[in-house]
């Protein structure tokens, strides 16, 4: 069994398993690249541990009130705060020293453990050294840096900051009615299009039992104007995907550019589904979806979902509100052109917190939505997917499908709308049926147009060379 003891006992006993030499330039980190810190008070140290194999050497931040402390007592509360650090020891002794979480499993090897104080090699055990303000604490395999005659050990190892392991959530938009709430109305003038092919691949009632596929619905249900009506939809089931087609494809503009329709009878039984679009029917790209709902109790049918809790997701708001998406998330994607969307997949949250067959977000966090929905209508149930201000008809003005390049707030805007020009420059405003409906001269490098005696919907703004969509609300 490894054993640490006193730096006095180590230099008697194990001086032939080191090296003489000068130690290599040894790696270090800088308290402001820390990114985690345990404990209060003015005065900090920090923790470093370097595993050799693999090549990982993470460190910790500590704080303290008092002028010095135990090496031991900081380990100790980075234990009890940070669950993925754990470490066994005691008498001056440390037996092990573990990290571990979803992708990282850590246990110290070799025969004999550096410990250092600053570069230094500590000069009493683990729970008998104290440090100071501003100290380095490491520990690391003896087979990871050199060491000269006085025990000063060094390693090149690149030292990153472990992450916080309890991060605040976000907190998105919530449910229909709330302040920022980013659902689409089913009738809001700003649609301007909807999907019109649809081809399904069924998942599972259950995706445990592989027995039954969903079956509800047809894809014609997918097809056309979503309704606030609950029953017009098409079921995927467990893991099913959907994809749709348009008659022309969807392009980035100013704000959202679609929307997507589920028939959710309230804000809390939410049935959710990734989002991914393509350019080319072949490569697709996923919307990085968030959720932050608890995953130590499986919501089931009798359960709920805080909207607030969940992102990039459809399915997030009641039947007849569609939940928005914005093409220019995925501007720097490869083999995709976010100027011409022609497909767009919807494939169904598996809402089980068994990993086994669970789905996970864009961090790896398993997504929790009710399961199991054992029946025909189970999983997502799609009722359209709608284009927003990325689809312009034929007859808008060419200029129209540019890359927007003027800059104007807030988009979507109410009352006003505010851009950047140039004196004596022209403003043109034109409607989402391309008609010119307001011209004016810029008097001045800031300009608001009046919007309150315009109906809601998406219009166009050109000045001089710059084109930019925006939607009023």
């Amino acid at each position: 069994m490894k054993k640490l003891y006193v730096f006095v006992v180590l230099i008697g006993l194990f001086s032939s398993f080191l090296y003489s030499q000068t130690p290599e330039p040894d790696a270090t980190i800088s308290p402001d690249a820390i990114t985690y810190w345990v404990g209060e008070g003015t005065h900090q140290a920090i923790l470093v541990v370097n595993w050799c194999e693999p090549e990982i050497a993470l460190a910790w931040g500590f704080r303290f009130a008092t002028d010095s402390i135990l090496v031991s007592d900081m380990m100790s509360a980075i234990t009890i705060a940070d669950g993925r650090f754990s470490y066994v020891g005691g008498n001056g002794i440390v037996n092990d020293i573990h990290y571990d979480d979803d992708s990282l499993h850590l246990a110290l090897s070799g025969n004999y453990w550096m410990y250092n104080i600053n570069g230094s090699g500590a000069m009493a055990g683990f729970d008998s050294q104290y440090i100071t303000d501003g100290d380095l604490v490491k520990w690391g395999d003896e087979s990871c840096g050199t060491a000269d005659e006085n025990w000063n050990y060094a390693w090149t190892t690149p030292i990153q900051p472990v992450t916080d392991p309890n991060p605040e959530p976000e907190i998105f938009d919530g449910i229909v009615g709330t302040p920022d709430c980013q659902a689409i109305f089913c009738e809001n003038p700003a649609i301007i299009g909807w999907a019109t092919t649809c081809q399904i691949n069924r998942g599972y009632q259950n995706i445990v039992n592989s027995g039954l596929l969903a079956s509800y619905g047809t894809e014609q249900n997918a097809l056309g104007a979503a309704t606030t009506a609950t029953t017009e939809v098409v079921s995927l089931g467990d893991g099913g995907v959907a994809i749709l087609t348009f008659d022309q494809p969807i392009v980035n503009g100013n704000g959202y550019d679609f929307a997507v329709f589920e028939n959710s009878l309230n804000d809390i039984f939410l049935e959710l589904a990734f989002v991914e679009v393509s350019s080319d029917g072949v490569n697709y790209v996923r919307f990085p979806a968030t959720s932050n709902t608890p995953t130590d109790e499986q919501i089931t049918n009798s359960g709920s979902i805080d909207a607030t809790q969940i992102d990039q997701l459809a399915g997030k708001y009641r039947a007849g509100w569609g939940t928005p998406f914005d093409l220019d998330i995925l501007r720097d994607s490869n083999n995709l052109d976010i100027n011409n969307i022609t497909h767009v997949k919807l494939i169904d949250v598996i809402g089980t917190i068994d990993p086994a067959y669970a789905t996970r977000d864009h961090r790896g966090n398993l997504v929790n939505d009710p399961y199991p929905t054992d029946f025909a209508s189970g999983g997502f149930d799609l009722d359209g997917i709608a284009i927003l201000n990325g689809w312009l008809p034929n007859h808008i003005p060419t200029f129209a499908y540019e890359t927007a390049t003027l800059t104007l707030f807030p988009n979507p805007c109410r009352e006003t709308v505010t851009l950047q020009s140039e004196n004596g420059e022209t403003i043109l405003l034109y409607n989402a049926q391309g008609t010119l409906i307001l011209q004016t001269i810029a008097d001045n490098k800031t300009v608001t147009l009046n919007m309150q005696n315009f109906p809601a919907g998406m219009y166009i703004l050109k000045n001089g060379n710059k084109v930019a969509k925006f939607v009023k609300r």
